[in-house]
């Protein structure tokens, strides 16, 4: 740069530019949905860009039916669970970069999550947003069994292999909690935390096998099953509202979600993203905190 402009006026240059570019890549990222119909999804299966991951737990789950062209990412590649750890964490980017590429994705893939039941498409759906592919990657509508209701075909086999991608994945630091950071600001005006599990352990009626029953003080429940109506197809956007509202959550708010182990917290996180908060997903979840005595809880609950 010419070095007779002011340096005040470089740095408004700058300033100017940077903003610039955050403005384009908002919307961008405004273009890409984050749920998508199977209406939809059938209109744009043939882009060249459009990339169908089944999600499952199991390839048999993907062997009986996926949408057409879909193509299987291995439960372990997004999932990392630690005998006498914790369960269902966060992989590191490598080897979840390398994965992604074997089934062709590329840093311009808009990615649509398919598969099922919604918590094990929605942890795949969050495990992409946090490595950087949010407004790149989608959560089809009911998955495989909406797909598959509404009368359009499935595919039993595995695509042709694609062309090797290339991915460059980033951690999204911001979409990720901390027990320490929830037990500092979970009553912080800005803040609701959301509890994804069952009335049952939300209350402290059961432990679910875990040493302390109950729930992070000053967390609201909205259960991941009250999220999905027939055939796993979301509830309208209003009665989604309500329930986060009914929570605690108000519009504006940082929504931090979790559950037992990071699946359900999962749900709860895309619903959230739906509905256009700010979210994060606290991944240690209840098994975490209720092993850390030092954290207090509110529970059981009598009556």
């Amino acid at each position: 740069m010419d070095s007779r402009i002011p340096r005040a006026l470089t740095c408004a240059i700058i300033a100017s530019a940077a903003a610039v570019a955050q403005a384009n890549a908002q919307a961008q990222a405004q273009q890409v949905p984050v749920v998508v119909s199977a209406s939809w999804l059938e209109k744009n299966l043939s882009k060249p860009n459009v990339v169908v991951i089944h999600a499952t737990q199991g390839k048999p789950d993907y062997d009986a039916g996926h949408v057409p062209g879909s193509r299987w990412l291995p439960w372990t590649s997004y999932t990392v669970s630690v005998p006498n750890g914790l369960s269902t964490q966060l992989p590191a980017a490598e080897p979840l970069d390398s994965a992604l590429e074997a089934i062709g994705v590329r840093d311009d893939s808009h990615i649509i999550v398919s598969g099922g039941p919604i918590q094990t498409s929605a942890r795949l759906f969050y495990t992409l947003e946090y490595y950087g592919f949010a407004g790149r990657v989608s959560f089809l509508d009911g998955g495989i069994d909406a797909w598959r209701e509404s009368g359009r075909a499935v595919e039993r086999t595995a695509p042709a292999a694609p062309a090797r991608g290339s991915v460059t994945l980033r951690a999204t630091p911001s979409r990720l909690a901390e027990a320490g950071w929830i037990n500092t600001s979970a009553k912080a005006e800005g803040v609701a935390i959301l509890d994804a599990r069952l009335p049952e352990f939300f209350t402290g009626e059961s432990s679910g096998g875990q040493p302390r029953a109950g729930h992070i003080p000053g967390a609201g429940n909205v259960p991941f099953a009250w999220l999905t109506g027939e055939v796993s197809l979301l509830r309208e956007r209003g009665k989604l509202q309500r329930l986060f509202e009914q929570a605690g959550a108000r519009k504006g708010q940082k929504v931090v979600t979790y559950c037992h182990i990071g699946m359900q917290g999962s749900a709860l996180y895309l619903a959230a993203r739906h509905l256009g908060y700010d979210a994060a997903l606290y991944d240690g979840s209840w098994e975490e905190w209720s092993r850390k005595a030092e954290l207090p809880i509110v529970g059981p609950v009598r009556p």
